[in-house]
């Protein structure tokens, strides 16, 4: 339960991460990406939804689920998403928008906290 629900927190704070960029536009910033003519990269949107979506579901799938192999998968998923989320951090920080310096470090401690659980979670398995 405790691994579904750090995963489900993941998906929040990708949530949150969106969210926390596009609310400067509400008080009239302008959000347009410089140097682009419009058009939207559709293989990144895909690589974004795979990794803050999809990723998550699998692995709580796999986390359900009484099989080493599908244990070694969570496991393994969740070390790629705190990684993920260090190396994201790296590149986004620092930032204009004060709101990322508390998203991005919980979004850290998030997938830390999931990796280390999912490790422990194949470990009990083991014994």
């Amino acid at each position: 339960m405790k691994i579904a629900v750090l995963w489900l927190l993941v998906i929040c704070g990708f949530a949150s991460h969106s969210v926390c960029d596009m609310l400067p536009m509400f008080w009239g910033k302008d959000m347009a990406v410089v140097a682009t003519d419009g058009n939207v990269d559709q293989g990144m949107m895909v690589f974004m939804m795979l990794l803050s979506f999809f990723v998550p579901v699998c692995g709580i799938f796999c986390s359900w689920q009484r099989a080493k192999v599908l244990r070694i998968t969570n496991a393994v998923l969740a070390v790629l998403i705190a990684l993920f989320n260090i190396a994201h951090a790296v590149m986004e920080l620092p930032s204009d928008n004060a709101g990322q310096y508390v998203v991005m470090p919980t979004m850290i401690l998030i997938g830390l906290v999931l990796a280390w659980q999912s490790i422990q979670h194949v470990r009990e398995g083991q014994r």
